[in-house]
Parts: C-alpha cells; structure tokens; sequence
C-alpha cells in the first residue's frame, strides 16, 4: 500500500510540473536616487511584469498607483526598439509574438518619473 502512495505522490507531481505555465518573472532594477544601499525602498508605483512564454505575450501588473505605464521593448545587443506602447497602470499584457528570438531589455517608465529595466529572452 505505501508503494501506491508513493507512486501516487509522484504523479501529481509529475502532471503539476507539466501543466505549470510557462511564465517567468522579470526582474526590474529601478534606477532611480537611492543613496544608502542599505535601506532601498522600493517606489509604491513599481510594476510586476512576467514573461508568459505559451502565450508570447509580457504581463504588467500594477497595483493602480498610476493610471499607466509607458513601456519600451529593445533588442538588447543592437538596442532596436522592437515596441513601444502605454499600458494600464493596473493590468496590462503586451503581444511579442512579433518578437525573433534573442535578448531583450524592457523599459517602464511611471507618471511618477519613475524607471524600471529588466532583461528577457525569446529562445
């Protein structure tokens, strides 16, 4: 009997992993006036965004601090601006199906003169 749940166990591990999305955070550097690297509050209007694979789209999620974000997609090796575009301040999804493959660096600016950058690849 505890070989079965054992095995049992290891398949619904096996089918999480397998239908898990295939969406990875990006991680955003804000490049704003931080003085004491010990303490670097984050700003209140700093987005997370996701790299959705399965579905070639990035995800901005905000919390509505801001009623938009203006968002620039570059190649990061030639620094090609392969999209710029505005998206909500509090959910917004950018179409990168258009995208070939390599690196990319994205760039969020807030209303709040605020700056974010983080780095994604399409392979």
């Amino acid at each position: 009997m505890r070989h079965y749940r054992f095995l049992f166990i290891i398949i619904v591990a096996v089918c999480n992993i397998t239908t898990m999305a295939d969406e990875a955070s990006i991680n955003l550097q804000y490049g704003g006036n931080h003085g004491d690297h010990n303490n670097l509050p984050l700003p209140a209007d700093m987005p997370d965004v996701y790299y959705d694979g399965d579905n070639q789209q990035i995800i901005v999620d905000g919390l509505g601090v801001v009623t938009h974000y203006d968002v620039v997609i570059a190649s990061a090796t030639n620094w090609t601006v392969y999209i710029s575009t505005q998206v909500s301040g509090s959910y917004g999804t950018i179409d990168i199906s258009s995208l070939p493959e390599g690196e990319y660096v994205i760039t969020i600016d807030s209303p709040l003169d605020n700056t974010y950058e983080g780095y994604f690849d399409t392979y």
